[in-house]
């Protein structure tokens, strides 16, 4: 009995991750305008790796000037958790499987599509 392991799947609801249109809406790789370069021709998801959160570089130099974390984050404690959180979802990659309309986008405009306007400016501190 052979068993299969797939890791990073295609979704369920078989809806790009970025935009949300349904396989039905969209127009498969290949041919004419294709983004990518490869045998895609005929798929209409593709897999791609992208940050979990948009880079900010407030939040980053915020990070950086910060000469004594423990006493920061003593007298800090809500700014700390969100700097941190930031910190690990921006420095990790997640799967993302995505249309030929979104799988060019850059990491600004993905965020944008994904999520509407994204606050990349400041770490969410509530």
């Amino acid at each position: 009995m052979n068993k299969t392991i797939s890791i990073n799947p295609p979704p369920i609801d078989k809806k790009c991750m970025c935009c949300a249109k349904s396989v039905n809406e969209l127009v498969p790789f290949g041919g004419m305008g294709d983004p990518l370069v490869g045998n895609f021709r005929g798929q209409l998801l593709v897999k791609i790796f992208r940050p979990m959160a948009p880079v900010s570089a407030e939040a980053e130099a915020k990070i950086a000037s910060i000469k004594d974390w423990d006493k920061f984050e003593k007298e800090n404690s809500k700014e700390a958790d969100a700097l941190n959180l930031y910190e690990q979802a921006s420095n990790t990659i997640g799967a993302s499987w995505e249309c030929r309309d979104c799988i060019i986008l850059d990491d600004d405009a993905y965020f944008t599509t994904k999520f509407g306007e994204v606050k990349k400016n400041e770490p969410n501190n509530s």
